[in-house]
C-alpha cells in the first residue's frame, strides 16, 4: 500500500499536468475561435465601401450593380453610414474565386 507522502506527490504531479493541459486547450481555443479570448466568439470587422471595393479590386459603380444583382451583400446601414460585414465579404471573393476556376 502506498504512503500518504508517495499520494500526494502524485497528486502534486497530476495537478500540474491537468494545469499544463487546461493551458494547452485555452490555446487551441483561441487559436479556432480567431477572438484572442478563449472560449468568446469572434469579433467581426466592420468595413466601409472604400475597404470593400479595394478588396474586390473594382470601383463602387460596378460593386453596387453587384449589390443590385445579388453578387455581392448589401451590407447595412448604422447611422449615416453603410457597412459591410468583412466575413460576408470574404465570403463573396471566395465565391467569385471559385466560380472564376469553372
Amino acid at each position: 500500500m502506498s504512503t500518504p507522502q508517495m499520494l500526494i506527490a502524485i497528486d502534486a504531479s497530476l495537478r500540474d499536468e491537468i494545469a499544463t493541459l487546461r493551458s494547452q486547450n485555452e490555446k487551441i481555443l483561441e487559436l479556432l475561435s480567431g477572438s484572442g479570448v478563449p472560449g468568446e466568439q469572434p469579433k467581426v470587422r466592420l468595413l466601409r465601401v472604400n475597404e470593400v471595393t479595394s478588396r474586390l479590386g473594382i470601383g463602387k459603380t460596378m460593386f453596387f450593380e453587384g449589390v443590385k444583382s445579388g453578387k455581392f451583400p448589401a451590407g447595412f446601414r448604422h447611422g449615416g453610414l453603410r457597412l459591410w460585414r468583412e466575413d460576408e465579404i470574404d465570403e463573396a471573393i471566395e465565391r467569385l474565386s471559385c466560380g472564376a476556376e469553372n
